[in-house]
């Protein structure tokens, strides 16, 4: 089989192999950016409490810093492009998603109350006398009648005693002690033991 291929082909597929196995050497615009953010290091500043995410010399990923109180107060993503404006500011990004969702949350509760009126102005209207409204605040109004210097009483206050004619009619007063029973002379004052 050997001596029916030419002599010339066994140069030419070693010649394609070795084109093949080559090591290919990159230049930086084959090279993708991600790969820079993903090899960066951050570094902290404590002065303004940023995090910047730094490879070969230049800002590339993720940066943020926060305030004295440790909120997030800003955060942006250098794309390491240039002069293609992929950086963004993600903190903007982020505060006008929390307004949409704020704003959306308002509407709809506007709109259940408006709804609650809406109800609440036909039953007064078809005359239904049942009317359940949600109650507001029921605590604050107990305790504006109450002195915050004085202690709180939870003694029930004492019955003043009805008085008949008869004497076997007069209830005692509870919580006072009994009155004691008359001692005969000639029984111990000591119960006797059992």
């Amino acid at each position: 089989m050997l001596k029916t291929l030419p002599i010339w082909l066994c140069p030419l597929a070693v010649g394609i192999a070795l084109v093949g196995c080559r090591q290919t050497v990159s230049t930086d615009s084959s090279y993708p950016v991600i790969y820079d953010a993903w090899n960066a290091r951050y570094q902290y500043n404590p002065i303004t409490r940023e995090m910047h995410p730094v490879a070969d010399g230049k800002t590339i990923g993720l940066s943020w810093s926060r305030d004295s109180f440790g909120r997030l107060n800003s955060k942006y993503y250098h794309s390491g492009i240039e002069g293609k404006g992929g950086d963004e500011n993600l903190i903007e990004t982020h505060k006008s998603k929390l307004d949409r969702n704020r704003d959306q949350q308002w509407e709809e509760e506007r709109d259940n109350r408006i709804q609650q009126i809406k109800e609440y102005i036909t039953m007064r209207e078809s005359n239904q006398t049942e009317i359940n409204l949600p109650v507001e605040n029921s605590d604050e109004t107990e305790d504006q009648n109450m002195n915050p210097f004085l202690p709180i009483s939870n003694i029930p206050a004492l019955e003043v005693p009805i008085t008949n004619s008869s004497a076997d009619s007069v209830e005692p007063i509870p919580f006072l002690p009994l009155e004691p029973a008359a001692v005969d002379a000639g029984m111990p004052s000591i119960p006797p033991l059992p």
